[in-house]
C-alpha cells in the first residue's frame, strides 16, 4: 500500500492556508496507515501546535521526524520553529544552525535564526548569505525570507543603509493587498455614526462578563509585552492574538447577505440582533473556558487590530475593557517595514500605507472614546520599558487584579507565543528598540507624510508621553 502524493499535497496546503484542524486531521488519516511517513508527521505536528495543541506533543512528533530524517533541513527548522515559540531559543538556534549545515541555502532556516537571536558581529553565515543574495537563480519567495533575514542582522549591527536596502528588497517581493480605500471609508463611516450617538443607542446586548479584556493599538507597538505582563498572573488567561472578532465580522456580513452590501464593518455591527450577538458571546466565553486549565478572571485577546472592531465588542462584551497601548508613531512603523508577517497586515509591505494605517488606528481611538462606554487604558510603550513596575501596576489595577512581582518577569510566560514579537517577549524588558527610527529617517518620507506629516506625528508623542 502506498501513499499517494496528493493527500501530503493536500495537508502542507490546508496548513499553508492557515485551516489548521484540517490539516492535522489530513495528516492524522495519512499517519493511520503510514505511521512513520515523516511529513505527515511533521505536519501534524505543526498543524497540532498552530491550532494552539498540545505543545508537548508537537514537539515529540517533531522530534521523531528529525530521528527518522536527519538530514532533511525543513524538518529541522520545523522543530526549531516550535521550540522558539516555547521560548527553548537556544535549542531553537541550535536547530536553524543545523539545518543550514545540511542545506547551506535554506533561506527559511536563515530567516528563522535571525528572528531568534541578536547578531553582534557578521559572521561567516551571514557572508554566505550575502553571497547567496547574488545568485540570479534563487526563486521569489526563498529571497523574501533571505531579504528579511538579511536586514535584521545589519539592523542588529546598526549599518542602517545595508539594512534598509534588504528590507525594501524584501517588502516589495513579499507584497500583500491592502483596501486602503475601503479603510478609508471605513474611517469617515464610523466618524459619521459617532456623531449621531449611534453605539450608545444600540447597547443592551451580548454577555455580561467583565474578563474579556482586548489589547489593541498599531502591530509592533508593544501588544505582546503587555499581554505578557499580565499572563503572569494567575488569574489571567493569556489567549494570544485571537481572530475572533473577525471571523464574527465575517460572519455578520454572511448574516446580513444583501442587507449588509456597501454598509461598513461598523454599520453591519449595529445591525445584529440582540439574540445573535448573546449567543456568539456565549459561545466565546464557552471557548475561553475551554482554552484554560483553571479558573480566570481576565481572559486577554491582542489581536492589534481590534483596534478598528471595538463597536463589535462593545455589542458582544460591553462590559469588556480595552487597553490602547502606544508607541512613538515611527518606531512602529519601522518596526512594521522590517517584520515580516506570515499572513495578513498587507499595510507592512509600503512605507506610505504604514503611515496611512498608523494615522487610522490612532483616529479611530480618539473616535472610540467618544463613541463608547468601554473603559480604555492608554499603555505607553515608552513608559513601559522605562519604568516597568509603576506601569505594570496600571496594567494590573485597571484589570481589577492584585499586584504580583511576578509580572515584572514577562520573559518567563510559560505560553506558546505565535506573533512577531516571538524572540523579544522571551527576554528582559529592554529600551533598546526607543528612537530605532531616527537611524533610518532618510528613507522616511512617504511614511511621514502619510501620517500628517511631522506636526502630527509631534501632538502624538506628546500625548503619548504626557
Amino acid at each position: 500500500m502506498t501513499i499517494a502524493l496528493n493527500e501530503l499535497d493536500i495537508a502542507w496546503t490546508l496548513l499553508g492556508q492557515q485551516r489548521f484542524v484540517q490539516a492535522a486531521r489530513q495528516a492524522e488519516s495519512i499517519l493511520k496507515r503510514f505511521p512513520g511517513n515523516v511529513s505527515a508527521l511533521a505536519c501534524h505536528a505543526m498543524a497540532i501546535w498552530k491550532a494552539g495543541g498540545d505543545i508537548e506533543q508537537s514537539l515529540a512528533e517533531m522530534r521523531r521526524a528529525v530521528a527518522l530524517a536527519p538530514d532533511v533541513a525543513s524538518i529541522r527548522h520545523n522543530l526549531a520553529t516550535v521550540l522558539a515559540s516555547r521560548g527553548d531559543v537556544t535549542e531553537a538556534a541550535q536547530q536553524f544552525d543545523e539545518a543550514l549545515r545540511i542545506k547551506p541555502d535554506d533561506t527559511l532556516a536563515f530567516y528563522g535564526l535571525t528572528q531568534n537571536a541578536k547578531f553582534r558581529e557578521e559572521t561567516d553565515g551571514v557572508r554566505a548569505m550575502v553571497a547567496l543574495h547574488g545568485d540570479a537563480a534563487l526563486d521569489a519567495e526563498r529571497r523574501e525570507f533571505l531579504d528579511f533575514g538579511l536586514a535584521k542582522v545589519f539592523d542588529d549591527l546598526g549599518d542602517a543603509p545595508r539594512a534598509m536596502r534588504y528590507a525594501l528588497e524584501a517588502n516589495e517581493l513579499g507584497q500583500r493587498p491592502f483596501d486602503l480605500a475601503g479603510e478609508t471609508a471605513a474611517l469617515a463611516a464610523l466618524g459619521e455614526l459617532a456623531r449621531v450617538d449611534a453605539f450608545r443607542s444600540a447597547r443592551n446586548s451580548g454577555h455580561p462578563s467583565t474578563a474579556p479584556l482586548f489589547i489593541v493599538g498599531m502591530n509592533r507597538s508593544g501588544t505582546t509585552l503587555v499581554e505578557s505582563i499580565l499572563s503572569r498572573h494567575p488569574d489571567v488567561l493569556a489567549q494570544g492574538e485571537m481572530g475572533q472578532m473577525l471571523d464574527l465580522e465575517r460572519a455578520a456580513h454572511a448574516r446580513l447577505g444583501p442587507a449588509a452590501q456597501g454598509r461598513s464593518r461598523h454599520e453591519v455591527a449595529l445591525g445584529l440582533s440582540r439574540d445573535w450577538l448573546a449567543a456568539q458571546a456565549e459561545m466565546l466565553m464557552k471557548q475561553a473556558v475551554g482554552r484554560s486549565s483553571g479558573p480566570f478572571k481576565i481572559a486577554t485577546d491582542k489581536l492589534p487590530e481590534n483596534a478598528v472592531r471595538l463597536g463589535l465588542v462593545a455589542r458582544l462584551f460591553p462590559r469588556a475593557r480595552v487597553i490602547h497601548v502606544r508607541r512613538h508613531p515611527l518606531d512602529t512603523g519601522v518596526s512594521n517595514f522590517f517584520q515580516r508577517f506570515t499572513v495578513g497586515q498587507g499595510h507592512s509591505n509600503r512605507l506610505d500605507w504604514i503611515g496611512a494605517r498608523t494615522r487610522q488606528i490612532a483616529d479611530s481611538m480618539v473616535i472610540w472614546r467618544q463613541a463608547l462606554d468601554l473603559p480604555v487604558l492608554d499603555v505607553s510603550y515608552e513608559k513601559l520599558v522605562t519604568d516597568p513596575e509603576a506601569q505594570s501596576r496600571r496594567i494590573l489595577d485597571f484589570a481589577g487584579l492584585e499586584w504580583t512581582p511576578d509580572c515584572l518577569e514577562p520573559q518567563r510566560t510559560q505560553r506558546s507565543v505565535f506573533t512577531a514579537s516571538q524572540w523579544q517577549v522571551r527576554q528582559p524588558i529592554y529600551r533598546s528598540s526607543v528612537g530605532r527610527w531616527t537611524r533610518y529617517e532618510p528613507w522616511l518620507g512617504p511614511m511621514i507624510e502619510a501620517m500628517g506629516g511631522f506636526a502630527w506625528i509631534d501632538r502624538e508623542v506628546d500625548a503619548i508621553s504626557g
